[in-house]
């Protein structure tokens, strides 16, 4: 026979088990939206390069669809705008390469000697 714990607030038990549960639920939401991000971005790459005339074979497809590093995929996609071959697109990324940073709260990415300055009044 099973018996079921059920957490009760309020409780040291209760509360750490609903905060861990809460969590999990966090987490998994997070790595839901990470990965329907990737598969998003893969989905574009590929109308992209159908759209280029790129013959796809169906290895090709399952590089793209089970790629889950978005920066990777954003690389790929901006090589296939200008890319003549598959070979060009799916190089190694270099030195040279344009890798996409994940994206900063506007706080992190602020330059504070690019922002507009307020000259005031002349002394003239």
């Amino acid at each position: 026979m099973q018996t079921l714990f059920t957490p009760r607030p309020g409780t040291i038990v209760g509360d750490a088990r609903l905060a861990g549960q809460e969590e999990g639920f966090k987490e998994g939401f997070r790595e839901g939206f990470r990965e329907g991000r990737a598969a998003g971005k893969a989905e574009q790459l590929l109308h992209l390069m159908e759209r280029r005339g790129f013959s796809l074979t169906e290895e090709t497809r399952q590089r793209i669809t089970t790629c889950t590093d978005v920066p990777l995929l954003d690389l790929w996609f901006d090589r296939a705008i200008d890319a003549t071959t598959l070979d060009e697109i799916f190089a190694r990324p270099s030195a040279t390469d344009r890798v996409p940073a994940p994206a900063q709260s506007p706080e992190r990415t602020a330059v504070p000697s690019q922002e507009p300055r307020n000259p005031g009044p002349s002394a003239t």
